[in-house]
């Protein structure tokens, strides 16, 4: 489809930074996502293991 597709151009540099900035903020998004959830099950364990 794309195998003759050069690399370089006047885009090129402003869409391969435009795919890093997208991989860092979703990064970041899914890290928070994971702390926020593991920060509100932290203490779930523990009275889990009290009441039986």
């Amino acid at each position: 489809m794309t195998a003759g597709t050069p690399m370089t151009g006047r885009d090129t540099a402003a869409a391969f930074k435009g795919l890093l900035i997208g991989l860092v903020a979703l990064a970041i998004v899914v890290l928070v996502t994971v702390k926020l959830t593991n920060d509100k099950f932290a203490g779930h364990e523990a009275s889990a293991e009290q009441t039986h």
